[in-house]
């Protein structure tokens, strides 16, 4: 077989499929990507075996169809050397490849297709989501999941969709973010917890998309489809932790902070705070911040504040209260108005972190981060 694609176009989409090859010694034909020819389209395919990726390109020209497996390193770093130019490649029955582009010819060796199957959904439900939506529900979740060796379940980001709304919550339970929107009105009910690799690949691609990301899902498996790319992968099974049970209803005292200062202030102090707990202290008056951290071990201290009103309805003095400096800046850094609410309780109780939004909007933020015990 052989066809014709655009240098540029092939190593934008190769570099999207990349995310999912990966080292497998069980299975090596995987650490490879395979071409697909047909109906005057190409399609990328690759697949780690637990998500898999395909991605069409149309073919203005083509001769013959086929498949093909092709050694994905040696073509992406040929690829990236090239400028945008048409690129002829030439299959040959005996899986040889010779493609051409830019005054150069090169030759390798392919393999025949014995990729395992593409997975199929059974009794798929379905709905649709902005890409744009999708896009910020996975940024400003999927950086406060846990790590699968603790439990497997919070490594994911859970998706709870309902008639009215939608909603994505990750937690490693330390911290906890829920994005909901109501832009989404699916009409239905289902929940599902959704692997970090194929939402990775997500986010690196649907900001700049416009349109619809459709989303399919059975028992086992979820598939995100958009424009030429489609996307299928198991999910992770178990049950999610109940969540809302543990986000606090009655945390009266309120502090309002420009995001901005607050973040500039954290960074310049978080150096001096000790590297294992990373421990900031927030002492709160009526007009004024105040963060302090320290590291006896290094002999450190970093103090500084920064402009704020405090509302202390629950009238306990000198309030203060621990935070993991990490965690915080995380936090701060996913949300992107000017100024952000703290409703704090105790120093021994979750502070829950609201972006302040000047209008309305579809969208409702919660962040809940847990305290950690201050030092005498």
């Amino acid at each position: 077989m052989k066809f014709i694609v655009s240098s540029q176009l092939l190593l934008k989409n190769l570099q999207i499929v990349s995310s999912i090859v990966a080292p497998n010694n069980a299975m090596p034909i995987i650490q490879n990507v395979l071409f697909d020819v047909k109906d005057n389209k190409l399609s990328l395919i690759a697949t780690d075996l637990e998500t898999t990726i395909i991605i069409d390109i149309a073919l203005s020209d083509c001769e013959g169809e086929g498949q093909v497996v092709v050694p994905f390193k040696i073509m992406l770093d040929t690829l990236k050397s090239m400028p945008d130019v048409p690129v002829v490649f030439n299959v040959k029955e005996d899986y040889s490849i010779e493609f051409s582009g830019d005054e150069s010819n090169f030759s390798l060796m392919g393999f025949e297709n014995t990729f395992p199957e593409i997975p199929v959904l059974n009794d798929a439900g379905s709905f649709e989501i902005e890409a744009k939506t999708l896009s910020t529900a996975i940024s400003k979740t999927l950086f406060a999941t846990g790590t699968p060796d603790i439990r497997p379940v919070m490594s994911g980001v859970f998706c709870e969709v309902k008639p009215e709304n939608i909603s994505f919550v990750a937690t490693d339970a330390h911290r906890l973010v829920r994005y909901r929107t109501s832009s989404v009105k699916a009409g239905i009910e289902h929940s599902m917890i959704l692997p970090p690799k194929p939402l990775n690949t997500l986010k690196s691609v649907l900001s700049s998309l416009d349109g619809n990301v459709s989303i399919h899902y059975d028992e086992k498996r979820v598939a995100f489809v958009i424009d030429s790319m489609h996307v299928v992968s198991k999910l992770i099974e178990g049950k999610y932790p109940a969540y809302e049970a543990v986000i606090p209803q009655n945390n009266n005292n309120t502090l309002l902070v420009e995001r901005l200062p607050l973040l500039q202030r954290m960074r310049t102090i978080t150096p001096f705070a000790s590297q294992t707990a990373h421990q900031i202290r927030i002492k709160c008056s009526e007009n004024l911040l105040g963060l302090k951290t320290e590291d006896d071990e290094n002999n450190t201290k970093g103090t500084t504040s920064v402009a704020c009103h405090f509302e202390n309805l629950d009238g306990i003095e000198n309030f203060e209260i621990g935070f993991s400096s990490k965690f915080l800046v995380e936090m701060l850094n996913n949300l992107d108005t000017n100024e952000v609410v703290f409703k704090l309780a105790s120093p021994t109780s979750a502070g829950l972190i609201y972006p302040q939004n000047e209008k309305e909007t579809s969208e409702d933020i919660l962040m809940l981060l847990m305290p950690v015990m201050l030092n005498a």
